[in-house]
């Protein structure tokens, strides 16, 4: 079966986050920024970078690399034209994430946006860890349930529909209790307010320096 996401083009995306109805666009580029400018990685992983939203807010000077993983070609190309002299390192995959093997000990900060919803985080969320440096940082970014309002919110993108069977709820309770098992600690969490009664949860955890998970290099 084809997986959704490569059945909605990227304009239809952009266009139902940027959405008066969703609205959600611009505050997840906002919340890319902030934890770049919280953390300073050098070396950052996206996953589900889609066409790049967030990215004007990289620092060259702070950060060298960047890799970015998104399962649809076509968003990757709308981010390399966005973006054709970055002024770093900018790597970018065309994988499922599923059948992709993270190389471990890479990343200062590992960044995923409403991607956890989609796939079965909870079986790789080791290899994310693994993949961390000591001392590194997942930024996870989830969706709370709406009292009024569906997971995917009603626009005239109605391709984004497609995306319904695919969708389910991360509840943060089981991603700390996860996030705990392989010794991280919630460095930060807060919740963003939305339209149609969402929110966004943001959680911040960060790998030990150690195996004892204490104390710093």
């Amino acid at each position: 079966m084809t997986n959704p996401w490569l059945e909605i083009a990227e304009a239809d995306y952009v266009g139902h986050m940027s959405s008066e109805e969703v609205g959600q666009r611009h505050t997840l580029g906002i919340i890319f920024r902030d934890a770049l400018r919280a953390f300073a990685p050098a070396h950052v992983l996206v996953l589900g970078c889609s066409s790049g939203n967030g990215f004007e807010h990289i620092d060259p000077g702070v950060t060298r690399h960047v890799t970015g993983i998104d399962i649809n070609p076509a968003y990757l190309e709308v981010l390399t034209s966005r973006f054709p002299s970055p002024g770093l390192e900018l790597s970018l995959v065309c994988v499922d994430l599923a059948d992709y093997s993270l190389p471990p000990d890479r990343f200062d900060l590992i960044h995923a946006p409403l991607i956890f919803e989609y796939l079965d985080w909870e079986r790789m969320f080791a290899a994310i860890v693994r993949a961390l440096r000591p001392g590194g940082i997942v930024s996870v970014v989830i969706q709370r349930r709406s009292p009024s309002a569906p997971a995917i919110s009603r626009t005239r993108y109605s391709s984004l529909r497609k995306l319904e069977p695919l969708f389910r709820f991360v509840e943060p309770d089981v991603l700390r209790a996860r996030a705990a098992q392989e010794r991280l600690r919630i460095e930060r969490e807060f919740s963003v307010p939305l339209k149609q009664g969402k929110a966004f949860e943001v959680l911040y955890f960060r790998k030990p320096f150690s195996e004892s998970g204490a104390g710093a290099p």
